[in-house]
């Protein structure tokens, strides 16, 4: 568990990042994994032993069915009633908490709930929005279990590539609570170590480091964000030549514990 990765320090270190171009509009049952090898291959960029592969939520939950009409949405009173104050459509002020275990923080300036999902995550609006969906009143939710989504994709891909190791990454875009803007984090991850540990390892002067837990899954994911582009339909990129661990733990491993939670 969060062994240390070999960095190879004899050579000079340095990641690619290949965005996957050519991704149709993806339809409730479409087999990410066969569109993810074709378009790969067909701009010259077929995926290769040890890949990471990245990519973006809103696929995932388009091919399991994860898309919702607020038409067929019925907002109890406690919704109309929270959806006046926060200028929200009432329909999805009631998705949204069907969604979430708890409402961590109301808004009403810019209309945002925060809360933590079902799937443990705390952003705005459990994660739901409309952008790049088609359809009027659609909106997505996210995967109902983000790892087993990484999981069944990675397994798809690496058994119509021969068995090779590879690992998935999916991500979704959420705010940070000092900073601004918004950063493409992890929700689901398959093959590969979550965390990279640097506790009781000497730094360059030689002390020994207590505290340094590194969440390389997020930063992979928020480093692909820069070839995605959420504009030109590039929603799927391949990390190449990152020295990663493999691991059974997936995107589950890095969210805090609500004990361990100093701001809420």
């Amino acid at each position: 568990m969060h062994k240390k990765i070999n960095n190879q320090s004899n050579k000079i270190p340095y990641l690619e990042i290949i965005g996957i171009t050519g991704i149709p509009e993806i339809k409730f049952n479409d087999n990410l994994a066969e569109i993810i090898i074709s378009k790969s291959q067909k701009q010259g960029t077929p995926i290769i032993a040890k890949d990471i592969i990245i990519i973006t939520q809103k696929i995932v939950s388009k091919s399991e069915g994860q898309i919702i009409n607020l038409n067929s949405i019925k907002p109890s009173k406690y919704s109309i009633n929270l959806a006046s104050k926060i200028n929200k459509d009432p329909r999805l002020v009631e998705l949204i908490i069907s969604e979430s275990k708890s409402i961590i923080r109301i808004d009403t300036k810019r209309s945002i709930l925060i809360t933590e999902t079902k799937q443990g995550f705390i952003c705005a609006n459990a994660g739901i929005d409309n952008s790049n969906i088609p359809g009027n009143n659609n909106v997505s939710l996210l995967p109902k279990n983000p790892d087993e989504s990484a999981k069944n994709i990675c397994s798809n891909i690496a058994n119509l590539l021969n068995h090779i190791p590879i690992s998935v990454i999916i991500t979704d875009t959420f705010g940070r609570a000092w900073r601004k803007g918004q950063v493409n984090f992890a929700i689901g991850t398959s093959n590969i170590e979550p965390l990279f540990d640097y506790t009781n390892q000497q730094d360059s002067q030689g002390k020994v480091l207590k505290n340094t837990n590194i969440c390389t899954v997020d930063e992979l994911a928020s480093a692909a964000e820069l070839v995605n582009f959420k504009l030109d339909k590039i929603p799927v990129s391949i990390i190449r030549n990152y020295p990663y661990s493999v691991s059974r733990l997936g995107a589950q491993e890095i969210i805090r514990p609500k004990n361990e939670d100093l701001f809420r």
